[in-house]
């Protein structure tokens, strides 16, 4: 399998934006959760907004630069996102119920889903079709 440039740009790009998001995401969720004693759940769904606002706009303008079709793009991304969403809400409760440090199991979802996510962000939200 060959890997482009393109590809490998878009990807390293993607990974340095979303290690940005994903560190905004966490500072949300830590100050809801730890500091303002929000439940895990609710902390989740609002700081994974976060992220996934600023992900976008990051993404559309420096890496993928394609700021045509804003609305649809954006649709897309979002709706990964939600998918993103219910897929680390899955992980902290199973992370909950193995017991495993909370901050801990959201990291590794956030990892996790970001791959996930740029897989489908780059063929659907960001693809030329």
């Amino acid at each position: 399998m060959k890997i482009d440039r393109t590809f490998l740009r878009n990807l390293i790009l993607y990974g340095i934006i979303g290690a940005i998001s994903a560190g905004f995401d966490a500072l949300v969720f830590y100050l809801l959760f730890d500091k303002l004693a929000i439940n895990k759940f609710v902390a989740n769904v609002i700081s994974v907004h976060f992220g996934i606002f600023l992900s976008f706009f990051l993404n559309s303008f420096y890496n993928f630069k394609k700021t045509d079709k804003m609305g649809k793009r954006f649709f897309s991304f979002y709706l990964t996102g939600l998918f993103g969403l219910g897929l680390s809400t899955l992980i902290l409760y199973a992370g909950g119920r193995l017991r495993i440090d909370v901050m801990a199991t959201k990291v590794f979802s956030v990892v996790f889903v970001a791959l996930v996510q740029f897989i489908i962000n780059r063929a659907v939200a960001f693809g030329d079709k």
